[in-house]
């Protein structure tokens, strides 16, 4: 069934999300800061959220058992687009994101559904996060980058979705599916030091907290 949001609701479900899921407390204030929004603003649609089961009560600012789903809804369909802009019209991976953002908004489940079924069900965006309705596997069965062990292998299997990242990434030439042996970090700066197809490359510190691996 359906749910009636609109953009900014959506918007705020999605935060709510990510702050959850980075073992974030999620207050009224780190809501704001995330969102770049003013407390006020935040107090009010925390309101409106609760009111319909979205969002729990009291100070931690958790997901309902159907905030969660709703969420992960939405999250499919903006990833579900990410993937027919970049694989079927050939938009780059740095380009989709805010397209995604207004199509998720306006996709009835029954157009999800069907373009779902002629993507052929697709795992993953194109930055490597999920499509939770169709692959439930989390970040928490990946390894940040910086937490990387010496002469371990690994894939490279997600890019947070922000566009300077993901133009940094291009300009070295990594990508997801990247077979990465890393070697260690630079003991100047903590650069992570690996191996891509036998060549070396080194990535900045500031990229590798946003860099998820899958040993292998």
């Amino acid at each position: 069934m359906e749910k009636s949001l609109n953009p900014q609701k959506e918007e705020y479900l999605i935060a709510i999300f990510k702050l959850m899921r980075e073992d974030e407390k999620v207050t009224n204030k780190s809501i704001s800061n995330y969102l770049n929004l003013a407390p006020s603003s935040v107090t009010e649609m925390l309101k409106k959220l609760k009111s319909e089961k979205l969002v729990s009560d009291g100070k931690d600012n958790r997901l309902t058992k159907e905030g969660l789903s709703v969420t992960k809804q939405i999250l499919s369909k903006h990833r579900l687009w990410e993937y027919f802009l970049e694989k079927e019209l050939k938009i780059s991976w740095k380009e989709v994101h805010p397209i995604a953002s207004d199509l998720q908004s306006v996709t009835s489940d029954i157009l999800f559904d069907k373009l779902n079924s002629y993507l052929g069900y697709p795992d993953y965006c194109p930055h490597g996060s999920i499509i939770y309705t169709n692959n439930e596997e989390s970040t928490q069965n990946l390894l940040k980058l910086c937490d990387a062990i010496k002469g371990k292998s690994y894939i490279l299997r997600r890019i947070r979705d922000d566009k300077d990242l993901l133009n940094y990434c291009e300009s070295i030439n990594i990508k997801i599916g990247d077979k990465l042996d890393f070697i260690d970090f630079d003991s100047f700066d903590k650069t992570a030091i690996v191996k891509i197809n036998g060549i070396e490359r080194r990535i900045s510190p500031k990229a590798t907290t946003d860099i998820y691996l899958k040993e292998i």
